[in-house]
């Protein structure tokens, strides 16, 4: 009897830190998703994936699409290693979703600011 308490809280114990684990890593984004929604992640930490869609004076335009016209819903991030970035890979990104402080060529009224330097996703 014994050893089946112990077998059934040491399995307790598992799921309780697979539980934690799986609800500290944060919930992945599409560009479109959090900029079409703006209002529900605004002063938030986000974590997006997407691609360097065209670099701007201090900022560059982040997006779904590796390529392709610019719209609206092209995110303006600032930050650390953004002029590392290249075109045509995926990167990672997560930060502040902010809207105030960046006027964007884009006409974007929101904009992320890096908590953490970009990191390239297959």
């Amino acid at each position: 009897m014994r050893g089946r308490l112990a077998n059934l809280a040491a399995a307790a114990l598992m799921f309780a830190a697979a539980e934690t684990a799986v609800a500290a890593t944060p919930l992945l984004h599409s560009v479109g998703s959090v900029t079409r929604h703006a209002q529900q992640y605004l002063n938030q930490s986000v974590v997006l994936r997407g691609y360097l869609l065209a670099r701007e004076g201090g900022y560059i335009l982040f997006s779904d699409e590796p390529s392709g016209k610019v719209s609206r819903y092209d995110l303006p991030v600032i930050g650390e290693g953004i002029d590392l970035m290249r075109t045509g890979q995926r990167y990672r990104v997560e930060g502040l979703f902010l809207d105030h402080g960046l006027v964007a060529s884009n006409g974007s009224p929101v904009h992320l600011e890096l908590s953490t330097p970009p990191t390239v996703v297959p």
